[in-house]
């Protein structure tokens, strides 16, 4: 019994350690797609990928709800998870684990939620993939169905690193306290600090290894009239969404940053000038097409993008090589109206 104690503790110790690897991590399109495609499957409000500690749940990827973390004693999932087995909870406020809660008699009145469990390698609860809407529904066995199968594909995609040498190089080395420090709160991708530390790796590659990277700066486009306009909660909104819209369109294993404001800072490693110039074609391509509901009607931005390339000839540091970047994204910016072309500052 004692060694059976034991060993039940050193396994939930290894889950919390799991856990807090992928707690504070930034946005990746993998994720973002899962939680976008069991929205649309499942027909629900929301769709969330999230994980669970002791302190908190926190949510790698969320679609339909302006959430990043949510302590304990306001997470659904934590309230009626209690194994590995699926849960649906078709009428919140005529169940006694849900009828009380915060997010049910509060805002959003979640009325219905469900969650297939994430576990770990020895069977343990580490997260879960959840749907939550807010009318009752049947939880019929086509939609736990769906869940189960997302759920399952979210689980391999843990198992599977997306995020490149340096990100995950950076990731390595820093605690989830650390890495909170170099991410952006707002848009939950490295924050300035954190992308001049990974501009600086990209840096020692190329001395080291010959390696090339290109350095993009993204700016959106007439931002303070959307601040003007709508106000700026509704612009912390876009700027939300231009997150995820920029993360989709770039590589796996491309870093996204906020380089502050309505400004974005992108690393592409082992590119060419072609290769570069088709990345940065498809941010602008895919923020184009974005269209962002709001009660005052639909939102549209775009953006301009100038990029740069750094390799064994470049004898600019990280701070020059984004100037660089910058002055080109400016030039975009410029020419906008005359050309559809993108700058590239070589």
């Amino acid at each position: 019994m004692v060694t059976t104690q034991l060993i039940r503790t050193e396994t939930l110790q290894l889950a919390e350690m799991r856990v807090n690897d992928l707690i504070e991590t930034p946005l990746e399109a993998r994720f973002n797609r899962l939680v976008r495609v069991a929205r649309r499957a499942m027909g629900t409000r929301v769709a969330a990928i999230s994980f669970l500690s002791r302190e908190r749940e926190w949510f790698k990827a969320v679609t339909g709800w302006n959430v990043s973390e949510l302590p304990p004693v306001r997470s659904l999932a934590m309230a009626v998870l209690q194994d590995s087995t699926i849960v649906a909870v078709a009428d919140t406020l005529r169940d006694e684990r849900t009828n009380r809660h915060p997010l049910v008699f509060g805002s959003p009145r979640f009325r219905f939620c469900a969650f297939q469990p994430i576990v770990d390698h020895f069977g343990h609860v580490i997260g879960a993939l959840g749907a939550y809407d807010i009318e009752p529904r049947e939880a019929t066995a086509e939609l736990l169905d769906t869940l189960s199968d997302l759920g399952e594909l979210a689980q391999r995609e843990l198992l599977l690193s997306d995020l490149g040498s340096l990100q995950k190089t950076l990731l390595a080395k820093l605690d989830a306290s650390r890495r909170q420090a170099l991410l952006d709160d707002l848009t939950r991708l490295w924050n300035r600090r954190g992308g001049m530390l990974l501009l600086e790796q990209a840096m020692e590659s190329i001395r080291r290894a010959g390696k090339r990277v290109g350095v993009c700066v993204v700016d959106v486009d007439d931002f303070k009239l959307i601040n003007d306009r709508f106000g700026h909660a509704m612009g912390d909104v876009v700027l939300r969404k231009l997150a995820g819209a920029i993360v989709d369109a770039i590589r796996p294993g491309d870093i996204a940053c906020r380089l502050g404001g309505d400004e974005f800072l992108l690393l592409i490693p082992e590119v060419d000038a072609e290769e570069l110039s088709a990345v940065m074609q498809r941010v602008r391509d895919r923020v184009r097409s974005l269209v962002i509901s709001t009660r005052a009607g639909s939102v549209r931005v775009t953006v301009s993008v100038g990029g740069t390339l750094a390799d064994l000839g470049s004898a600019n540091g990280p701070d020059e090589i984004v100037h660089l970047a910058d002055e080109a994204m400016y030039t975009a910016k410029r020419l906008k109206h005359e050309s559809e072309r993108v700058p590239l500052g070589l």
